[in-house]
Order: C-alpha cells, then structure tokens, then sequence
C-alpha cells in the first residue's frame, strides 16, 4: 500500500463521526491465509486496509490522534465476528418468548461470545404465535453492545411429524403461501431463512413463492426421498438445516435427504458441531462430501446456552439439560447449549480443520448462505466485523460495524 492510501480524516468529518475509526495490531489475522503480526484499518463501518506489521506500523504513525483508536491485539487472533444463522435461546430467554427482553438479552450475550450478527429462529408454533414473533422481529431496534438481529428463521411449522424432533406437534401443518404471504408483509426482506419439509403438501409451490422474493429456503425435519428432495432443490432450495439430524439418512438403496445433500453441489449445510448431535467421523463424511466452502456452522442453541445445567424451555417444551446437552423428557436431542466459538474450537482440535476454514465456516459461509454478500470474512471494502481473540481463543473484542460492542478491558 502506497503512503498516499493511508487514512486520515479532514477536520470536518471529526464532528460528522459517530465512532472512531480502528486501526488493530499485534495479532493473527484470520483470512484466506493466516496473517501474521497483521493490522487491519476500519473507517466507518468498512474494512479499509488488511496488511502486514511493517506497513501497519507506518499507518499508526500517520494516524490522526483523536480521530483513530489504536487496538492491540496482543498476540491474539483477529477473526471475522460469527454469525449465526440458527438458534432460538441463550442467557435464560428464547425468541419464542415474544418479548423485547428475550431479544435484547439473548443479543446481548452472543456479543460476549464473539458473534456479531444472528437469525432468533422460531419453533413450530400455532399462527398466531409466529405472527407475534415476526412482528416482534420486525419492529427491533438493537443497542451497540448487541449482536445484529439479520432477520428471522422460520424452523417449521411446514414440516414432517415424522422427523419433528423438539417442534410442536399439533402445530405442523401444510405449507400455507397465504400465511406466507402475512408474514412476509410483517417482515420485508427480514424473513431470511424459511425451512420446510419438500414432501409435504404445498411444499413446492411455497418454495418456489419464496424464491420468487428472495428469501432463502431450506431442507429440514423432513422424511423425503432422494427423489423428493431433489425435487426441493429444483423448485429453490440451497440450504440444508442441521445437516443429520431431523432427516431421512443415508440408506444405500435410498439416498434420502441426507444423501441427496452430500451429492448434490452448491448445498449449504448447516452442522451442530457440538459432538453430541454429529460424531466427528461424520462430519468428517460431510466435509469430503460438501466441502469446507460450503459447510454452515450453526448452535441451534437454547435459552439454557451460557446456564448451568437444569430444566428449561423450548416452545411449548420442557427440556432438560445434563452435561451441557438438552434433550426432551424422552431422551431426544432438543437444541444445544453451543457458542459459534466452542463450535469453532471443536472443529479445529477435535476434528482437525485449519483456523481459516474453521472461521470460514463460521462466519463467512453462514453471512453467503443467507445473501449477505459484505460480511462475514475480513477483506477490504467489508463491513468491520470482528472478533479480537486471545491465544487461547478466548473472547478480548467483539466489533461490530466498527464500533467495540463488547470488551474484557
């Protein structure tokens, strides 16, 4: 980078900032390749410059006193924040809850964990309950030391009782472009994610009204065939939810959903890697299978995620949580009690993919798989969303458009 690039502020855009400009050294940038002793520059809420410890060292000598913050990451990793596109609770609250306090403090508590931006995603609920929420949705407006509320993910109510898992039972139903329709009237453009079983009734033609406006689809709680839900992924859907778990499986005579998502390309899967709900063999099948360009780290995370162990809610159930894992009273798998952060650790030590990929998946595929085409991967002219980690990988920063939402200092 030439001298002529490095940033400065002329004294009249002083009084127009509404947050200092950053300039970050002394860490591990984490990009398509790992940057050491790296610093990254933000003016705004943009990624403005992505270098290295020499020419990092000639932007904080040109830096305007006052008008930059100088962080120092202390040896630690500078990562792109998490965004996590699947989790309904954390901190004692869950999005089901329907009030302003359960968004504000499950926001709150993803910032402390590095995560920058999620989708509060529903359960199968009666109609309603999901208008309540939509509107809840729709109508939020976040503090600076919260996580961005991207929008909403409906899990259900258009699903297979076969493969409901932890949704609401009397709830299901067939999918219903009318109640489509209201809820898309609610949201606008924050109905981001929408999953639905391909089998049942309805299910093509509510895909293909979704795709129509742009909101992404995706395969879950479903008994479909192979054949069925390559059928889905014709009519519009590019997404798979917790991959394994809530689906038909792998049968060599039939593929079901499961096979259908590992052979077919451009799918993005969503994976629990918690693993409780994926053995780390697996997930190893999964990666030869998709690839680490495709793969959506998700929590699916519950409002016990940060507690103790105990009893909770999901919905409408009781759920009760016993070595970090939460499960109905019948035994059944009920959400987690997973950060995008342990997922991220569990990736990297126990199932052995590179830092880079690990964050990819993290951050940067799950902000792709929902249209978020600025975020999620730190790159010049990107939106300044960052996670300033320790050695250790414990959480020092969460930046969030350029401004520090949540700090250990």
């Amino acid at each position: 980078m030439k001298n002529s690039r490095i940033p400065s502020a002329r004294p009249r855009e002083v009084h127009e900032l509404k947050r200092k400009h950053l300039i970050i050294t002394n860490g591990t940038i984490v990009a398509d390749e790992l940057i050491t002793n790296g610093t990254v520059v933000t003016i705004g809420d943009r990624i403005m410059y992505v270098g290295d410890e020499e020419e990092g060292a000639r932007i904080k000598e040109a830096a305007i006193p006052g008008v930059f913050e100088i962080i120092d990451a202390q040896g630690g990793f500078i990562a792109p924040g998490f965004i996590d596109v699947h989790m309904h609770g954390s901190a004692g609250l869950e999005l089901m809850d329907g009030t302003e306090e359960a968004m504000r403090t499950m926001a709150r508590y993803l910032a402390t964990t590095g995560t920058v931006g999620f989708l509060p995603s529903t359960v199968t609920a009666r109609k309603e309950k999901t208008r309540a929420v939509a509107e809840l949705v729709a109508n939020y407006v976040g503090a600076d030391d919260e996580a961005e509320v991207l929008g909403i993910h409906l899990e259900g109510p258009y699903i297979n009782e076969k493969y409901k898992g932890a949704q609401y039972g009397p709830a299901i139903r067939q999918a219903d472009i009318s109640e489509l329709d209201e809820l898309h009237g609610i949201l606008g453009d924050k109905l981001r994610l929408v999953t639905l079983a391909p089998e049942i009734p309805g299910s093509l033609e509510a895909i293909a009204w979704l795709k129509e406006r742009g909101v992404m689809v995706s395969i879950g709680h479903s008994d479909a065939t192979y054949e069925q839900a390559l059928a889905g992924f014709e009519a519009g859907i590019t997404h798979a939810t917790h991959t394994y778990n809530g689906m038909r499986g792998l049968h060599h005579r039939e593929p079901g959903v499961l096979g259908a998502i590992l052979a077919t390309p451009g799918i993005w899967a969503e994976l629990i890697a918690d693993l409780v709900h994926v053995h780390p063999g697996a997930i190893q099948v999964m990666l030869r299978s998709v690839g680490a360009q495709r793969v959506v780290l998700i929590t699916d995370a519950v409002q016990a995620t940060g507690l103790p162990d105990g009893e909770y809610m999901l919905g409408d159930h009781p759920i009760f949580v016993k070595d970090g894992a939460a499960r109905l009273e019948e035994g059944n798998l009920a959400g987690s009690t997973l950060t995008m952060l342990r997922a991220v650790n569990n990736m990297i030590g126990v199932v052995g993919v590179s830092i880079s990929d690990a964050f990819r998946m993290a951050s940067h595929n799950p902000a792709q798989s929902i249209g978020l085409k600025d975020r999620g991967w730190i790159r010049e002219g990107n939106r300044a969303d960052f996670v300033i980690l320790t050695d250790g990988f414990g959480v020092q920063k969460t930046i969030i458009a350029g401004k520090v939402a949540y700090s250990t200092d």
